[in-house]
């Protein structure tokens, strides 16, 4: 499991110019927003716990902004380096706070990969995994061994690399990797950079592309998972993890839609909590435990959306009985939470509740069954996701 991440926000932004004379680099707005956000929200969706941000430059500013506040679930931690100390000079403040394996990333690049594929294709022998893409640009650096792609500054460590840190001001890229390609303790993991939307803002004509290219890193089609007979077998009314047993194929569906860039979200009717047979608490924990089990997988849930309404009880007013499908109060909220690109978003469910929502949302539907399996309805959505 990973749920550390280091965002390296310390560089003056020396080839921006105008740009960054007032502003870091990571703060400057692309579509009204920091730029370091998208980097954040993107964390914070994959289940990172604590995001540290090291800051050297105008440092104040990302306090004043994020120094303890949470994103999702995601807390945020600022590192003031006081003064400039390379790529990897500020990792060591961090040493005694890092577990073992931890996720580093530029703050001035986003690459929309799956950073638990990345992490579960890292071989835990050695001390650093470089994900690596295909990309053209002196000032990129380029990967030992390869004569054509370049790393793309997201990277995981073990925190056995610490023992090659002997310096106060320290590139990673010139001081640390080179060490540990010389001893077989580095790992590059490719992806292709037009799939996953590599972006760097390091130079002016960078950022001002940026506005238009990172539109598709922030809104992504998805697929919305009924629970009980799509995730798992459904016996009526599973609140426990004792009673809950997995669809044959449903983590390679969730993989695949993650490392496909769609969000993935869970909507489950529980009137089972309206009828008093269970509380929301267990749910919660069981959704809880359900999400680490993906994880280990290398893929996550984006939310688990329930409607917990059930028309006997009185506490439940009309917009929780809007939340019950096949109502389509669910979709409507996630649809206001996320930028979610609709057009390319699909149900799957196994009843007629599902169809009817799928129906009633406008939304393409994969019904599971006794014929279409979760395995053969990976090979559909595989070659519909292909499509478009």
């Amino acid at each position: 499991m990973i749920d550390q991440a280091i965002i390296l926000c310390g560089g003056k932004g020396s080839r921006l110019k105008k740009l960054t004379k007032k502003i870091p680099k990571p703060l400057l707005r692309v579509n009204k927003k920091p730029f370091i956000e998208y980097q954040i929200e993107n964390l914070a969706r994959h289940g990172i716990k604590e995001i540290y941000l090291l800051c050297c430059y105008k440092h104040f500013l990302f306090k004043k902004k994020y120094h303890k506040k949470k994103f999702f679930n995601s807390k945020i931690i600022c590192i003031n380096e006081k003064k400039p100390r390379g790529t990897g000079g500020g990792l060591k403040l961090l040493e005694n706070k890092l577990n073992k394996y931890f996720l580093v990333m530029n703050g001035d690049t986003i690459f929309d990969i799956n950073y638990l594929d990345l992490f579960l294709r890292f071989n835990k022998k050695n001390y650093a995994g470089i994900a690596t893409t295909n990309n053209t640009g002196s000032r990129f650096g380029k990967i030992e061994k390869s004569k054509s792609n370049i790393n793309a500054g997201i990277y995981i460590f073990n925190k056995k690399i610490f023992k090659f840190f002997n310096e106060r001001i320290i590139s990673l890229e010139t001081d640390i990797f080179p060490k540990l390609f010389k001893i077989n303790k580095i790992q590059s993991i490719f992806y292709n950079k037009d799939k996953y939307n590599f972006l760097d803002i390091g130079i002016p004509s960078d950022f001002k592309k940026s506005h238009k290219k990172i539109i598709k890193s922030y809104i992504k089609p998805a697929a919305f998972l009924d629970r009980d007979g799509v995730i798992n077998e459904d016996y009526g009314y599973v609140n426990k993890i004792s009673n809950f047993k997995w669809k044959n194929g449903i983590f390679e569906l969730i993989k695949f839609l993650n490392d496909n860039n769609y969000f993935v979200f869970v909507v489950s009717n529980q009137s089972g909590i309206g009828r008093g047979y269970y509380s929301q608490k267990s749910v919660d924990t069981l959704h809880n435990w359900v999400q680490k089990q993906i994880n280990k997988k290398g893929s996550h849930i984006d939310k688990f959306y329930i409607a917990p309404y059930y028309w006997g009880n009185k506490k439940f007013k009309l917009k929780d009985k809007r939340l019950r499908k096949p109502n389509t109060g669910m979709i409507d909220i996630a649809l206001k939470e996320w930028k979610i690109d609709k057009k390319k978003s699909f149900i799957v469910g196994d009843q007629e509740t599902d169809k009817l929502l799928a129906l009633r949302s406008n939304l393409k539907f994969y019904k599971v069954d006794s014929q279409n399996t979760i395995k053969n309805l990976l090979k559909k959505i595989r070659s519909y996701v292909k499509k478009i």
